[in-house]
């Protein structure tokens, strides 16, 4: 999950309560700035993130034997 520390449309604190209730895998990526930021400024940070999480617990649950990429 990709959170804004300064977020005022998805306030912060709610999206990290929300964190803690989430079930795993799960993997918190916490950046500077407002709600937008991790598109912005954050971009590759975010994205890095995600593409990583996804490949691991993704990728790792294919049973037919093709690549996710």
């Amino acid at each position: 999950m990709v959170v804004a520390s300064h977020d005022t449309v998805a306030p912060t604190d709610l999206a990290l309560r929300a964190y803690g209730r989430a079930l795993e895998p799960k993997e918190l990526v916490l950046l500077p700035g407002g709600h937008f930021d991790p598109y912005l400024d954050g971009f590759e940070v975010s994205t890095s993130a995600a593409v990583r999480f996804f490949r691991s617990h993704l990728q790792a649950g294919r049973s037919d034997g093709a690549s996710a990429e």
